[in-house]
């Protein structure tokens, strides 16, 4: 921890006692340690295809820049592993060892972190490993694309025994920085991706993985789906992704409830309802940041690889949507690309770049320790009373920053009873006009 000046005591002392005096109520306060803003899916290649993972020139370069922009950590999707047994490998162990060994030491030697997909659920049932002693109280399955997924039971005896040593042996072989885990669980207890009120099967396997992940100083991310958080009696994860298959952008909002940290992965596939830049007027005055998709450029080769069965099912939306991508990289070979399954076809080059602007004004909001106030109410921040739609929070460290946004459908005015610094414009400002989907960020002047 760094060690503060007398006059960065000074300046810490009087942001506190600023925040302490001007807020009078918040959702909630927060002390922010150990957070990793920056966070990207790296596209790795066209699984089932067979594909090197070994890092290129493009990788080399493309890892050099998410570096120096601030991103911090990157998860790798199935396509580093081989859950099809196609490749000589398994869903347990990757397809490219030496690969992939290489990619992860070209990432920590930028000083990015990396985890793998895992799932405490998921597992082919056509997987020669399978029993169906491992989903004996749901018969769920998750069937799209390639792969026929049943969603095992963390109440079972046998699922706990097969699961546990495979994750360890991924942690062991590889120099992975923890394990991000697609629960697979929700889906099979119930309706539209709900949970129950409380699982002590699933908490207890949750948290078992947690301690496993800790024990070797690592981070745990999971994902179920939509808005959805597991609901557990005690910490099971550091990170949380939510809005696969959210269709509507205000639906995120829920999520700020939700413990910390929160990664919002918009889904363009179905997403409606709010601009891409509108999406961060949702998620930044609650502390949260998008996922990036990177890396390799999807082609849609996924879709067309012989010997593979597909499921043929007209409905079913990632063939789709992965047919459209192929077709679009085939007429633009030379972009602008999609980089996942979630993809807007293509990614916004613009927005791409937005969101390292975005990144380079959060970050210094949430550096070490900060004392994070979200979401304020009732406050002497503003005159007057907060318009409903606009969102508020106070980010107090050795500056006092100001994250404000309106997420409704009219401009609201808003006036600030001090003088604040606008952080883009250097502008001392009263009061500011925010319109629809639009965030500005404030810092207080120095005393």
């Amino acid at each position: 921890m760094k060690l503060l000046t007398l006059e960065e005591h000074r300046e810490r002392l009087s942001n506190i006692r600023y925040a302490e005096e001007h807020v009078k109520g918040c959702m909630r306060r927060e002390r922010i340690r150990d957070y990793i803003p920056g966070q990207v899916i790296y596209n790795l290649g066209e699984y089932p295809a067979k594909f090197s993972i070994r890092p290129t020139e493009y990788d080399y370069d493309r890892i050099k820049t998410l570096s120096e922009r601030g991103v911090g950590l990157i998860q790798l999707h199935e396509e580093w592993n081989d859950s099809q047994r196609l490749l000589g490998a398994d869903k347990y162990t990757s397809h490219d060892p030496d690969g992939l060994k290489e990619f992860i030491k070209l990432c920590h030697n930028f000083g990015i972190k990396v985890l793998p997909y895992v799932s405490s659920g998921f597992f082919d049932r056509r997987d020669p490993d399978f029993s169906e002693r491992f989903s004996q109280h749901g018969m769920y399955e998750l069937n799209a694309s390639y792969f026929r997924y049943r969603c095992c039971d963390a109440a079972s005896a046998e699922w706990n025994e097969y699961l546990m040593p495979k994750l360890e042996q991924i942690l062991d072989t590889y120099e992975f920085d923890g394990l991000y885990n697609d629960m697979g669980y929700g889906c099979a207890n119930a309706p539209e991706f709900g949970y129950l009120d409380y699982d002590p099967y699933f908490e207890d396997l949750l948290a078992r993985i947690y301690t496993m992940v800790k024990a070797r100083g690592g981070i745990v991310k999971v994902h179920q789906g939509q808005c959805v958080c597991p609901k557990t009696k005690e910490r099971v994860y550091d990170y949380l992704w939510v809005g696969e298959c959210v269709r509507h952008a205000k639906d995120l909002l829920v999520t700020a409830q939700f413990d910390p940290y929160v990664i919002i992965n918009p889904d363009f596939r179905f997403l409606e309802g709010e601009s891409e830049e509108g999406l961060y007027a949702m998620a930044l005055p609650s502390m949260q940041f998008l996922l990036r998709v990177d890396g390799r450029p999807v082609t849609g080769e996924r879709v067309f690889v012989p010997g593979v069965e597909y499921v043929n099912d007209p409905g079913n939306n990632e063939l789709i949507h992965f047919e459209a991508m192929r077709k679009w990289h085939a007429e633009h070979p030379e972009g602008p690309y999609c980089y996942s399954e979630w993809s807007a076809i293509p990614d916004d080059p613009a927005m791409r770049e937005k969101w390292f602007d975005y990144l380079a004004l959060y970050r210094p909001m949430v550096t070490e320790n900060t004392a994070a106030y979200i979401d304020i109410g009732e406050n002497a921040i503003v005159c007057g009373k907060m318009p409903e739609d606009v969102h508020m929070s106070l980010f107090v460290n050795g500056e006092c920053y100001l994250c404000i946004s309106n997420v409704g459908d009219a401009p609201q005015t808003v006036t600030f009873a001090d003088e604040w610094i606008d952080r883009q414009t250097n502008e001392r400002l009263r009061n500011i006009t925010l319109a629809h989907g639009k965030v500005r960020f404030l810092k207080l002047p120095r005393a």
